[in-house]
């Protein structure tokens, strides 16, 4: 009798453990969703509202000269967010084949589009350069702010995917970052700094 409730002691404990790890996947699959998700959306919207400002703007018709900036340093911005779009996609289709680590090749095409990213955020200032010869104007056009903004926000995704994470936005980000009292290394630098290794 002993011996038949030890064993079915054993066995719960393993159907426990069991169904945390399917709710983890499950948890982490709606997670990896959300953000793949969330990152197409913000695409779409930035593209939306550029165009709409695009379209009521009486200076669009010659936009090489007052819409440089702003147009550069969003599709910029739009690149990365493109990479986080298919980074959390990968993630998801790993995660659902069962396997812990992305594929090499993946991992190659996204220590290279680091690098891309680093050369695009530091052509901007050729960009305002090109736009200061062609329209005489630097600082005090709003294509040149917009510009400088959303380059902030590029820069500040590249940060957030191959570096640091910025965006805690769940229970599980804040919690590690209360007990580390740091913070994280991003999703894409994590995995890149593990094939490194």
């Amino acid at each position: 009798l002993h011996r038949l409730i030890r064993r079915q002691r054993q066995m719960c404990i393993r159907d426990s453990i069991l169904y945390e790890v399917k709710m983890e996947r499950k948890v982490l699959a709606r997670r990896y969703r959300y953000l793949w998700m969330g990152e197409a959306i913000n695409i779409l919207f930035f593209i939306v509202l550029f165009l709409y400002h695009a379209l009521i703007d009486e200076e669009w018709s010659n936009w090489i000269a007052h819409w440089i900036a702003r147009t550069y340093s969003l599709t910029v911005v739009i690149i990365i967010l493109l990479q986080g779009v298919i980074w959390w996609r990968w993630k998801l289709c790993t995660l659902q084949a069962g396997q812990r680590t992305m594929p090499l090749r993946i991992l190659i095409r996204f220590r290279r589009f680091k690098w891309v990213n680093w050369l695009l955020i530091g052509l901007f200032p050729v960009v305002l350069c090109l736009k200061w010869w062609l329209t005489d104007s630097f600082w005090l056009s709003n294509d040149t702010w917009l510009g400088l903004l959303f380059m902030g926000g590029a820069f500040l995704e590249q940060i957030n995917y191959y570096y640091y994470q910025l965006m805690y936005d769940n229970r599980y980000d804040w919690t590690w970052l209360r007990a580390h009292r740091r913070l994280r290394q991003g999703s894409i630098g994590k995995a890149l700094a593990q094939m490194s290794e």
